[in-house]
C-alpha cells in the first residue's frame, strides 16, 4: 500500500511530499555515486593530478592541463631551470595542479606562438630534433631519469628472471614488482668525485632501463623521453631546446601520451592481479562453492527448524544468533587452530567450510518460512508430495528474493574476505584476488593511482552480481505488492 492515495498525489501537500522524498533519494544516490566517480577518475590519474580528488579527469577536455601533465611525465619536480618565468609558488606538482588558472595562462603563453605561426613551429621542431640528437648522444652514465615505477617490472621481466636476479643481485626480492630503482635515480651526478660503479648488476640493469626510454623515443618518433642529459640546461639556448621539445612532443603526440599514461595503471594492475599464480581461478572457484554451499545448508537448516517444530528451536536460534556477537578477529584464532588440526591449511576447503553456515541467514529464512501459509503444505501432502518435493517445488520458489539476498551476501563475504584467506593460506598459489589486492595496496602505497585502478577492477564483479540479484529481489517485492 502506498504512502499517498492516488487522489492525494495531485494536492499541494502531496506534491511537496513526493518532491521531498525524491530529493532525499537523489541526495542519497549522489553520496554513493560521487565517491565511486572520484575513485574512477583517480584510477586514470598520476602524480600530477591524483591529489585533486575530482570526479572528472580535467585533462580529458583541457589542453592546458594535458600539456602540464605531459611535462610532469619527464620531471619529478617542476623544471624551473627550463621555465624560469613560471610562478614562484610552483615547486611540487601538487602545488602546480592546484593552480588551475595559472596552468591555463602558462600553457597558453607557451603554446600559442607555435599554434598561430608556422615559422615558429618549424623553428621549435628544429630545436626539438637537435635536443633529441643530444639526448641520444649523451653518456648514459651521466643522465637523469624520472622513471615511471609502473615500467620497472615489465622491463625487468623482459630481460631476466626473478631467480637470476636473486642469484646475482645483492638484494633478494619476492617478485619483480618489488624491484625499485629509487636509490639509483638519486645518484649524485653533480658531485665531481662520483664514478659509475663497476661490476654492479643492478646498476647495469638501471642503465639498460634508462636506455630503453631512449630506444622507445626513437621507435615512437618522440622528441623527448624520461632519460635526460645531466646537466639539462646550462644555457638559455639549451633551455629553449627543452621547451621546444616539450611543446612539439605535445603537438605531435599529446593525446596518445595522455591515454598511454591514463591506461598504464590498469595494465599494471592486470599484470599484478591476473597474471600471477592462480588468483582469478581460485577466486572464481571459491565464490561458486561458497554460494552453492550457502544456498544448500542454510535453507535446509531453516526449513527443518520451521517445518518440524523441533524441541529447543528457540534455543537453537539464540545459539545461531550468538555467533554474530563475536567479531571476526576474536574467532580467527580458534578458527585457525581448528583448520590446522583438521589438516586443511593451504587448501580451498579452509576457505569454504568455515563460511557454509550463517546464523543470520538461517534466522531470516526461518522467519520467511514461518510466514508461508500452512495450507500449501497440507494441500501438497494430500496430493502425495514428499518432503523433498515440498521443499524443492513449493518452498524454495516462494523464497527466491531471500535466497538472492543470501547469495549476494555470501558472494560479498567470499569475494572480499582477504584476512581469513591470508591467514589459512600462506602459499601464494592459493591466494585469491582479495589477498593480492591487499598486497598491492601495501606494496604500491607510493602509487595510490594504481591502487585505485585495482579497486575499480575488483569492484566490477561485485557490481554485476549486485545488479543481477537486485532484479530478483525487486521482482519478489514489487510484484506481490502490486497483486
Amino acid at each position: 500500500m502506498g504512502v499517498l492515495l492516488p487522489s492525494e498525489r495531485k494536492t499541494r501537500k502531496g506534491r511537496f511530499f513526493l518532491a521531498f522524498v525524491y530529493s532525499l533519494l537523489t541526495l542519497g544516490g549522489l553520496t554513493m555515486v560521487y565517491p565511486f566517480l572520484v575513485m574512477i577518475a583517480a584510477s586514470f590519474s598520476g602524480p600530477y593530478d591524483y591529489h585533486r580528488h575530482s570526479p572528472m579527469v580535467r585533462a580529458l577536455w583541457d589542453d592546458s592541463d594535458r600539456f602540464m601533465r605531459s611535462i610532469s611525465s619527464y620531471f619529478p619536480r617542476f623544471p624551473r631551470e627550463v621555465f624560469p618565468d613560471a610562478p614562484a609558488s610552483w615547486g611540487t606538482w601538487l602545488s602546480v595542479a592546484r593552480d588551475t588558472e595559472g596552468v591555463r595562462r602558462f600553457a597558453e603563453s607557451w603554446l600559442e606562438p607555435a599554434r598561430t605561426n608556422e615559422a615558429v613551429y618549424l623553428e621549435w621542431k628544429r630545436r626539438a630534433e637537435a635536443f633529441r640528437n643530444r639526448t641520444l648522444a649523451h653518456d648514459l652514465d651521466y643522465t637523469t631519469c624520472a622513471y615511471d615505477p609502473r615500467d620497472v617490472a615489465p622491463f625487468i621481466g623482459s630481460q631476466t628472471t626473478l631467480d637470476a636476479i636473486n642469484r646475482t643481485w645483492p638484494v633478494r626480492y619476492r617478485s619483480l614488482f618489488d624491484v625499485s630503482f629509487t636509490a639509483e635515480s638519486k645518484i649524485p651526478l653533480g658531485h665531481a668525485s662520483w664514478k659509475p660503479p663497476k661490476d654492479d648488476p643492478k646498476y647495469a640493469m638501471w642503465l639498460a632501463f634508462k636506455d630503453s626510454y631512449r630506444k622507445r623515443m626513437v621507435e615512437d618518433g618522440d622528441y623527448i623521453c624520461r632519460t635526460l642529459p645531466f646537466p639539462l640546461a646550462t644555457s638559455p639556448s639549451e633551455a629553449a631546446d627543452v621547451r621546444a621539445a616539450l611543446a612539439v612532443q605535445f603537438f605531435a603526440h599529446g593525446r596518445r601520451d595522455f591515454w598511454r599514461s591514463a591506461t598504464a595503471n590498469y595494465r599494471l594492475v592486470g599484470q599484478y592481479l591476473f597474471l600471477r599464480g592462480r588468483a582469478f581461478g581460485n577466486t572464481l572457484l571459491l565464490v561458486i562453492l561458497t554460494i552453492l554451499a550457502h544456498l544448500t545448508v542454510n535453507p535446509l537448516a531453516a526449513y527443518a527448524l520451521s517445518r518440524f517444530r523441533l524441541r529447543g528451536t528457540e534455543q537453537i536460534i539464540l545459539f545461531l544468533l550468538a555467533t554474530m556477537a563475536f567479531p571476526t578477529a576474536v574467532t580467527a584464532i580458534p578458527g585457525f587452530l581448528l583448520v590446522r588440526d583438521l589438516g586443511l591449511l593451504n587448501t580451498l576447503a579452509a576457505l569454504v567450510l568455515p563460511t557454509v553456515a550463517s546464523g543470520m541467514s538461517i534466522f531470516i529464512l526461518k522467519g520467511f518460512f514461518d510466514a508461508l501459509p500452512r495450507e500449501l503444505y497440507e494441500a501438497a501432502a494430500i496430493d502425495g508430495a514428499s518432503e523433498w518435493t515440498i521443499f524443492l517445488r513449493i518452498t524454495l520458489p516462494m523464497t527466491t528474493p531471500i535466497l538472492a539476498v543470501n547469495a549476494l551476501n555470501s558472494f560479498i563475504a567470499a569475494y572480499n574476505s582477504w584476512e581469513w584467506a591470508f591467514l589459512v593460506c600462506q602459499n601464494e598459489s592459493n591466494w585469491t584476488l582479495a589477498v593480492w589486492m591487499y598486497q598491492m595496496s601495501q606494496q604500491m602505497g607510493g602509487q595510490p593511482w594504481c591502487v585505485m585502478a585495482g579497486f575499480v577492477l575488483v569492484s566490477i564483479p561485485t557490481a554485476i552480481v549486485f545488479l543481477a540479484c537486485q532484479k530478483v529481489i525487486l521482482r519478489g517485492i514489487v510484484l506481490p505488492s502490486m497483486k
